[in-house]
């Protein structure tokens, strides 16, 4: 498992230089805009082609030398089919940029050869009630991982973010697998961890070339994927608690754009500044400062889902998991943009309910405070990007 480590790490090194000259060469090239894309010089993209490599690479010798670990041969096969897929689709989409439905069927698409293979729970237990899914599972498992795909793109907007946190969850579900006697998860988390590690020389501050779409969507599903399989004690149940704690993070920074885009009328795939990393970036923290607090919220969160696995309390996981978002709500650290939205457009609502019953105006604003017309806006100056069909020379 060393070596098969090791391994991931020297070819995502050597290899990432090779994806930087591609990208290059065919102008698949993230170029500054002054909105959104503030790094200061233009640079590649397709550095999850590396990483792919790597971690195909890292799992062949892995299998070779431990070929009885893999007792599910298949779904190792089926996580790289998959990731094929991802790597093509996502190059495809950095050079020419794909509309978000042709993206999500394709994802949809990638999620296949995984479901084939058998990666998929027909029971889940939450809190400790069993729900019998059947063949529903697969479903759920379908959306699970595009859930993870995309949780991860979005959360990719910083140099190094998406390495950094996607090295924390691999280390937690590889701790956990070691905890909890799974070898061929531990193994390919290690491998995930080694071929993110060996790019990470080249993505961090100031970034020398990107994941793009090709990266955080093969992280994103190898995570998921990793963080079901671990949370499974057998080949038909899953604890989605520990499962959650672990993709904690990146579903948190999706569940926050998606409510932050609702509340203030915007689509859910009109770009924006709001996520977690932009909101620490504001605050005054440095790249360096922003990478290193959410690098350590995932190891938190991963202890938890650990603690889930080992001595069960998936009740007090999640009071503990709540009391670190309100403890970063509080702190202003993210979310309180959100918070302060949804806080006043439900006292618009109360105060418009209670006017109808007769309530009247001043009342219903002594009852429930606050300005009847005010709800703020996350950034007024936000726009959906355009999307080109082909990135400018």
């Amino acid at each position: 498992m060393t070596l098969a480590t090791l391994m991931a790490i020297a070819a995502s090194l050597l290899l990432t230089p090779l994806a930087s000259a591609l990208a290059w060469k065919y102008n698949a090239v993230s170029r500054p805009d002054g909105q959104r894309r503030l790094h200061a010089r233009p640079t590649p993209l397709w550095g999850g082609s590396a990483i792919y490599l790597g971690l195909l690479l890292s799992i062949g010798v892995a299998y070779c030398l431990a070929a009885d670990q893999f007792y599910f041969l298949s779904l190792p096969l089926g996580l790289a089919l998959s990731a094929g897929i991802l790597c093509l689709l996502g190059c495809y989409d950095d050079l020419y940029e794909l509309g978000p439905r042709t993206k999500l069927a394709g994802h949809i698409v990638a999620t296949l050869p995984i479901l084939c293979a058998g990666g998929w729970a027909e029971r889940l237990v939450l809190f400790g009630f069993p729900v019998e899914l059947g063949i529903g599972g697969a479903v759920f498992a379908m959306v699970w991982l595009v859930l993870g795909m995309n949780a991860l793109n979005l959360l990719d907007g910083m140099d190094g973010l998406a390495s950094v946190v996607g090295i924390a969850i691999a280390l937690a579900i590889a701790g956990i697998a070691a905890a909890e006697d799974h070898p061929a998860v531990m193994t390919l988390a290690l491998a995930l961890s080694g071929a993110l590690g060996g790019f990470l020389v080249y993505n961090l501050p100031p970034a020398h070339i990107y994941l793009g779409d090709c990266g955080s969507t093969i992280i994103g599903a190898t995570l998921a994927l990793l963080a079901l399989r671990v949370a499974m004690p057998d080949s038909r149940t899953a604890h989605l608690g520990i499962a959650l704690a672990l993709m904690f993070v990146p579903i948190l920074d999706t569940a926050l754009a998606v409510v932050r885009r609702t509340l203030t009328g915007r689509g859910w795939m009109t770009a924006d500044r709001g996520h977690l990393h932009h909101r620490l970036l504001d605050r005054g923290f440095t790249v360096w400062q922003a990478l290193s607090i959410l690098g350590g919220f995932c190891l938190t969160t991963g202890l938890i889902a650990w603690g889930v696995a080992h001595y069960g309390y998936e009740a007090l996981a999640c009071g503990l998991l709540l009391a670190l978002t309100a403890t970063a709500v509080y702190a202003r650290l993210f979310g309180r943009e959100e918070w302060t939205i949804g806080r006043t457009l439900l006292g618009r609502f109360a105060r418009r309910w209670l006017m109808r019953r007769g309530v009247s105006e001043p009342a219903a604003l002594r009852v429930v405070g606050g300005d009847a017309e005010f709800v703020p806006d996350v950034r007024p100056n936000e726009e959906a990007l355009p999307r080109p069909t082909r990135r400018a020379a």
